[in-house]
């Protein structure tokens, strides 16, 4: 009976020390890793607002009509596909002037802010001398605002991310196996990775840049807003089985 007991008690005891075992911790070491490049942009966003304004809302669409068609022909000679411009947003509202709090409906206003893509950003001066030649702003379409924005980005950035964030964890295994080294030990697998931060592509245009766009139609030549390059990086946090 005794006995019987004794192996009772081990089998209740069995699950408590196994957990026990999994409670005893890995030896680990865990560090950081880096990348860092410097990017260029490889191509830039060319925003364009087209605005009408009539009393009658046929003749202020025909005119927002004729105005976009002529500021994607001007894109189309200059290379650019039309699957590279996308309407950013569209609209009609109708437009009211105030004298002595009494209202005056001024017309309707059709407007539309198209995005052209210029995958060859050294021509991206000679586009917006010819919109800006092209007589597209007057009347009510100052009202709206800027009439050319530019902006500049990369084309792939996942890419770029992606591998730099492999150059991230390999600089954090570097890192890793000299201090394991240091300590007697070498690196084992990967038990955890953290992403601290990915790198981010903004490109300000800068000040000297938009006013050469506005100033464009009276420049002797084509000349692309300037842009530098960006210092971008990535960080990671890595946890390595240490042996």
């Amino acid at each position: 009976m005794r006995s019987l007991m004794v192996v009772a008690a081990l089998l209740v005891a069995a699950p408590a020390f196994a957990a026990d075992l999994a409670a005893v911790p890995v030896r680990s070491i865990t560090t950081s890793g880096q990348a860092e490049r410097k990017i260029a942009p490889d191509q830039a966003h060319v925003n364009v607002n087209v605005s009408a304004l009539n009393v009658k809302l046929d003749a202020a669409k025909a005119e927002h009509d004729k105005k976009l068609r002529d500021v994607m022909a001007i894109a189309k000679k200059a290379g650019i596909d039309e699957a590279q411009m996308k309407t950013l947003n569209a609209s009609v509202q109708p437009q009211y002037s105030y004298d002595n709090n009494k209202r005056s409906f001024r017309g309707y206003q059709v407007q539309t802010a198209l995005d052209i893509t210029v995958k060859n950003i050294d021509t991206v001066g000679e586009l917006i001398e010819k919109l800006t030649g092209a007589g597209l702003e007057n009347g009510a379409n100052a009202e709206w605002g800027n009439l050319i924005n530019v902006s500049y980005t990369i084309g792939n950035p996942d890419k770029i991310r992606d591998d730099m964030l492999v150059d991230a964890i390999k600089n954090a295994r570097a890192k890793a196996e000299s201090m394991a080294a240091a300590a007697g030990g070498s690196v084992g697998s990967v038990i955890q990775i953290n992403e601290g931060s990915a790198p981010q592509f903004n490109f300000p245009v800068p000040m000297m840049a938009r006013a050469m766009v506005a100033s464009a139609p009276m420049m002797e030549k084509s000349v692309a807003p300037p842009v530098g390059e960006q210092d971008v990086n990535a960080n990671v946090t890595v946890i390595f089985e240490l042996k």
